[in-house]
């Protein structure tokens, strides 16, 4: 090569790369449209796998919305899975025990109990027969059972379980006859006289020996701080609403999209995200005809991890109450007004408008006709503190108030609320009772100090001490 053409050829050379150093600089600043390539199955990334535990009663109630209603929500849930495979990374289990009469698609009325494991390699609907109608799923070993076939037939990265039936929150174990039920919890079965009560399942979780990436208490009333408290050891969040959730478990197949489409990782931003995007686009909202019943739907999920502050700061505030209470005896009502510029009493009246869960959706009349279903009263724990604080001029009372609501409040990921209360103000919900009541139904035999919440935080020595004159 002739010195003349070297010298060309480096020159060439030489403006070729300054012009890929030059299309290099300008693409950073001007980005042409991404291609996305469809990589073979083999050498796409693996996506964390989840289970998706199914535990649901239809009830066992004889009347149609509260029983039948139920069976038909649980019949809907399973079968969107027949018009749809499963991906991959999602399997789903089942353990359901139909009311007692209830003739649908999978059952022919005798009530039995069956359960049901579904994934891409095994999309059959083969109910197994587990028991009959007497099958207590209120008993810890069925339930841990169940939790423990479910990692056999089904392993996973993270396993998500999901409770659907009748929910009445946390309830003392004490009847008011024969004819009622003496435990409340959740998944009412009046076939066995049960709920599962709070201490039921801690047992069961226990025994089971898993740990959750989400507990799902997919029914009404079970945003209780009791439930809580109780399970947050054994899950990253739980997912619950303080009010009615009719039908929301329905929409199963929107959990399963959510981990099959979105959960790129098992990160917990991916996770809230997913959570946050299957309440609020996913669940047909409709399904209960946007009446009042619809207008007092809330789901909070809950940081487990988050909980113990919940906790620490309930007992601060209670232990001030209880000390204001004591202080009043003491020196006496009329210095402890003149000190504090209310009395106990002026403060328990401040309470008694507190937020109560339903109440104001039901006419004193059905509040009465219902009690003997709602032996304690559920309230609004951030409420609570702040209606009491109020009252007082007093710093560090309303300190402690405003401590446990940003401590309820920080622990809410996820806050979906169509009821008229701002979501902003809606916080874990508490057993709420006076002292006659308490005295009234022996609660001090019941079981309630027996509660990890109660342990932890004196609170049924309040509920001993209060006169709130509840209207009930």
């Amino acid at each position: 090569m002739g010195v003349k053409k070297y010298i060309y050829a480096i020159l060439t050379l030489a403006l070729f790369v300054l012009g890929a150093v030059a299309c290099a600089d300008e693409s950073e600043r001007v980005k042409g449209p991404t291609v996305e390539i469809e990589l073979p199955d083999e050498e796409k990334p693996e996506l964390p796998t989840y289970t998706i535990m199914y535990y649901a009663s239809g009830g066992g109630a004889a009347d149609v919305m509260a029983g039948r209603g139920l069976d038909l929500a649980i019949e809907m849930s399973i079968g969107y899975f027949e018009r749809r495979p499963f991906k991959r990374n999602v399997k789903f289990t089942s353990c359901i025990k139909w009311s007692k009469g209830y003739e649908g698609k999978y059952t022919n009325g005798e009530g039995n109990t069956y359960r049901l494991y579904l994934d891409k390699d095994h999309s059959e609907f083969d109910f197994e027969l587990i028991g009959g109608n007497d099958y207590a799923i209120n008993e810890p070993e069925n339930i841990a059972e169940f939790i423990r076939w479910s990692k056999e037939v089904a392993p996973a990265d993270k396993y998500i379980i999901v409770f659907s039936g009748h929910g009445n929150g946390w309830h003392p174990e004490v009847g008011i006859n024969d004819a009622v039920e003496s435990t409340r919890g959740i998944l009412r079965d009046t076939d066995t006289g049960r709920y599962i009560s709070c201490a039921e399942l801690e047992v069961a979780l226990n025994q089971a020996d898993t740990h959750f990436g989400m507990i799902f208490l997919g029914s009404c009333l079970m945003n209780t701080i009791e439930y809580v408290t109780a399970l947050s050891p054994y899950s990253d969040y739980i997912l619950a609403s303080s009010h009615i959730s009719i039908m929301f478990t329905t929409e199963l197949n929107y959990l399963v999209l959510m981990f099959e489409r979105e959960l790129e990782d098992d990160s917990d931003e991916a996770f809230v995200a997913g959570i946050q995007n299957y309440l609020t686009q996913d669940i047909n909202t409709t399904i209960t005809n946007t009446d009042y019943i619809y207008e007092s739907i809330d789901f909070i999920l809950t940081d487990c991890r988050k909980v113990e502050a919940i906790v620490e700061a309930t007992k601060e505030f209670t232990d001030a109450i209880l000390a204001l209470y004591d202080e009043n005896d003491a020196i006496g009502e009329d210095a402890f007004k003149a000190k504090y510029g209310a009395s106990i009493s002026d403060m328990e009246q401040k309470m008694a408008m507190s937020y109560f869960f339903l109440g104001q959706f039901m006419s004193d009349e059905e509040i009465y006709d219902t009690e003997y279903l709602r032996q304690s009263f559920t309230y609004d724990l951030g409420d609570i503190a702040r209606k009491a604080a109020s009252a007082f001029n007093n710093a560090d009372l309303n300190a402690k108030a405003e401590a446990l609501r940003k401590a309820s409040k920080a622990a809410q990921s996820v806050c979906y609320a169509t009821i008229t209360v701002n979501k902003n103000n809606l916080h874990h919900s508490v057993t709420f009772t006076n002292a006659a009541k308490w005295e009234e139904r022996n609660y001090d035999e019941s079981g309630y100090e027996d509660s990890i919440f109660d342990q932890r935080t004196g609170w049924s020595n309040f509920l001993k001490r209060n006169n709130v004159p509840l209207k009930f």
